[in-house]
């Protein structure tokens, strides 16, 4: 008796061919996990570098960050009692209430100031902001400083409680007390007798007078009912300067010293 065997009727190379293709088949998907896990794998290296790059920029900035010291009295305002307003000043206390750049308070004192800001103030500060840290700085008392700081920066958007008063700093001014490299600061005040050791940071600006000073003959803004001009003030003209100061100093990568970059005329002069 014979026994048959089933065999395929597949020729064998048909067969060796599908195997072949099965084969192929399984290498290009393994070949394409491969490659998505590489792709992957290259996305988050290129994610953690731009993150280390953005974090090497930062402390870049932090590093060159530069700092600004602001006066208050006769270079961003103007204080004077209530009582020492002339006659034909007097018309003021009646607009007080109606302007923004008028108030009248009392400072921790029995007695009634009248604060006047200089044009330009809100402008100056928004945008020196953005190129400096910015500091206060004023020979006045802390309560004073306090008051004219809750008119001029309310929310602390500006200067925080970076402010030094005369119960710091009695007798001169000094950058001695801020928590800064001295080489990145540059400061805004009227007067440059105070500063007897930092002339080499100081732009002095030009004295802020609104209201009519004893002595004087002439007639004082308010009385004249006239102001400084905004766009052509002093305020405008020091910002323009320290913008320019900015970029220089940024564009130097290898500077350190601020003052370099001010010529010499710059350092004493009026704005």
């Amino acid at each position: 008796m014979f026994v048959v065997r089933k065999h395929s009727l597949q020729p064998k190379s048909k067969r060796r061919k599908r195997s072949s293709l099965s084969c192929f088949d399984d290498f290009v998907k393994r070949l394409q996990n491969h490659a998505t896990r590489f792709k992957k794998r290259l996305t988050t290296l290129r994610d953690k570098t731009r993150n280390k790059l953005a974090c090497l920029n930062d402390e870049k900035k932090k590093k060159k960050k530069l700092h600004l010291v602001l006066d208050l009295d006769h270079t961003l305002i103007h204080t004077v009692l209530v009582s020492d307003l002339s006659e034909r000043e007097k018309y003021l206390l009646e607009e007080a209430d109606s302007r923004q750049d008028l108030w009248r308070c009392n400072i921790d004192s029995p007695y009634e100031f009248i604060i006047k800001l200089r044009p330009f103030l809100h402008e100056f500060l928004l945008e020196a902001n953005k190129l400096f840290t910015m500091h206060v700085y004023t020979m006045g008392n802390s309560c004073y400083a306090q008051d004219v700081l809750k008119l001029i920066d309310p929310d602390k958007v500006y200067f925080g409680n970076r402010v030094i008063t005369r119960e710091a700093s009695p007798c001169n001014k000094t950058l001695d007390l801020l928590v800064a490299d001295t080489r990145r600061v540059v400061i805004v005040d009227d007067t440059i007798s105070v500063w007897p050791h930092h002339k080499r940071n100081l732009l002095q600006i030009t004295k802020y007078i609104y209201f009519k000073v004893d002595g004087t003959k002439w007639n004082s803004y308010a009385e004249a009912k006239k102001d400084e001009s905004r766009s052509k003030g002093s305020l405008a003209n020091v910002l323009k300067f320290l913008e320019d100061v900015h970029k220089r100093f940024e564009e130097k990568l290898d500077s350190k010293d601020l003052r370099l970059l001010i010529p010499y005329p710059c350092r004493q002069c009026c704005f």
